[in-house]
């Protein structure tokens, strides 16, 4: 077993440590199963699974301290169980939940990019500092789409202004158009907030790609000397 962040195991151990490859995968595999968790109850559990691994392990190859993961993965697994509760019993609970999971989801990208920014200044940048600007950018436009979902369940009012497009792969799908700055147009926020919150995601994204993206692309294998 892998040891905690802040232990040093012995170097074969430390070998096969997962890096943000593994975490790039997983956050695909997210993203495709909790576009149909709307379909099947399993698929649905399954997907909560896959998001408190992903939560898990972005935590763990960020580096963040050993209390703090610990503490934090103590309250991913209580708001996993408060789910089910909240899928049965509709009200303040599941205002509750998914309150709490819009803020917890959000620690993912800040600890990427603390890692980045932390090796980006220190060693260089290699392909692990370029794969984790990639899985942080992925998973914003999960989290977003995570977003948009709870916005419509608290308030109980569609989501967007095309009738019959309340499904999680259409949030997902929307998510991405807007973080890319694609603008198909062939969905919409329906009202106020939620055209903010998008706005909000096309402007993360765009100064994501011209900034994070830009800066770890062009200084890519430059690593710096040992003084």
């Amino acid at each position: 077993m892998r040891p905690l962040p802040g232990k040093k195991g012995p170097k074969w151990r430390r070998r096969f440590q997962p890096g943000f490859a593994w975490l790039l995968c997983m956050i695909l595999c997210y993203l495709i199963l909790s576009g149909f968790e709307g379909i099947y109850p399993l698929v649905w559990a399954a997907g909560i699974v896959l998001r408190i691994a992903t939560f898990v392990l972005a935590l763990y190859i960020s580096g963040v301290s050993r209390r703090f993961f610990l503490t934090t993965a103590s309250l991913a697994l209580i708001l996993a169980g408060a789910s089910v509760l909240a899928r049965t019993y509709h009200g303040w609970l599941e205002v509750l939940v998914l309150a709490a999971w819009s803020l917890m989801l959000l620690l993912v990208p800040v600890t990427i990019l603390r890692k980045i920014r932390k090796e980006f200044t220190g060693e260089g940048v290699d392909m692990e500092v370029v794969l984790g600007a990639l899985s942080a950018y992925l998973y914003l436009g999960s989290y977003f789409a995570f977003l948009y979902n709870a916005i419509a369940t608290v308030t109980k009012v569609p989501f967007f202004a095309q009738p019959g497009s309340e499904s999680m792969l259409n949030y997902i799908y929307f998510s991405f158009v807007t973080l890319t700055t694609t603008g198909y147009g062939d969905l919409s926020p329906a009202y106020g907030p939620g055209r903010m919150i998008a706005i909000i995601e096309a402007i993360i994204g765009q100064l994501y790609l011209v900034s994070v993206v830009a800066l770890v692309v062009s200084a890519f294998g430059k690593r710096k000397a040992p003084p």
